[in-house]
């Protein structure tokens, strides 16, 4: 398991591609229900990531998200295993909705442009990095 030293966090440090990032976590089902609506902005390198118990099929929408967002879905060892590049945010009532096609246990959201921009691709993988 990924998270074994922070289970009580509510924020981490991640690394993909050698460059960091600090993520909000989402972990409770209230958390992953109100991910990032109602943000105006959303800092370079920060962004949300949630965690499941186990791998599975899950939906993102951006019904009341106010930032277009990158979203990345990885595998229980923290290898990516899908993207959806660039989804911008939704102002109608029937919000389009972002669906994983192979289990995850993580999800990621980043600030839009950010995965192509860092050469972010099928097969990276993300790490915690420890508090010193």
């Amino acid at each position: 398991m990924l998270f074994n030293n922070i289970a009580f966090a509510n924020e981490a440090t991640i690394k993909i591609n050698n460059q960091l990032f600090t993520v909000e976590l989402a972990v409770t089902p209230a958390e992953r229900s109100r991910g990032l609506m109602n943000r105006k902005l959303l800092a370079s390198y920060s962004g949300m990531l949630f965690i499941y118990h186990e791998p599975k099929i899950v939906s993102f929408w951006m019904k009341q998200t106010l930032i277009p967002l990158d979203l990345l879905f990885f595998d229980k060892d923290g290898q990516l295993t899908e993207v959806h590049h660039n989804i911008q945010p939704c102002v109608v009532t029937n919000c389009k909705t972002y669906t994983n096609k192979i289990p995850a246990q993580f999800a990621l959201e980043l600030t839009a442009g950010t995965a192509t921009k860092l050469n972010i691709q099928i097969g990276n993988r993300f790490t915690i990095v420890e508090p010193k």
